[in-house]
């Protein structure tokens, strides 16, 4: 049976998505960043196509948006 992948977030810039992604790498869960290369290229393109995306299976998606929040609280304290 195939997996689904679902998006995490959405991000403006390929730096703040860089930053999750190994965030969840580390966490061993796999992801996917999509249209980075258009964003790249084409800068216009991220505001016309929701920008850049983390992608994770749907199996991973509630641990992976814990894993965001708990950093991103850790950061605010």
């Amino acid at each position: 049976m195939e997996e689904k992948l679902k998006t995490l977030k959405n991000y403006e810039t390929i730096v703040e998505a860089l930053f999750d992604q190994e965030l969840l790498r580390e966490s061993n869960i796999d992801n996917f960043i999509n249209n980075e290369e258009s964003v790249d290229l084409m800068p216009m393109f991220g505001e016309i196509n929701e920008g850049l995306r983390i992608l994770v299976f749907e199996k991973d998606y509630q641990e992976a948006l814990n894993i965001l929040e708990e950093y991103q609280d850790s950061i605010e304290k």
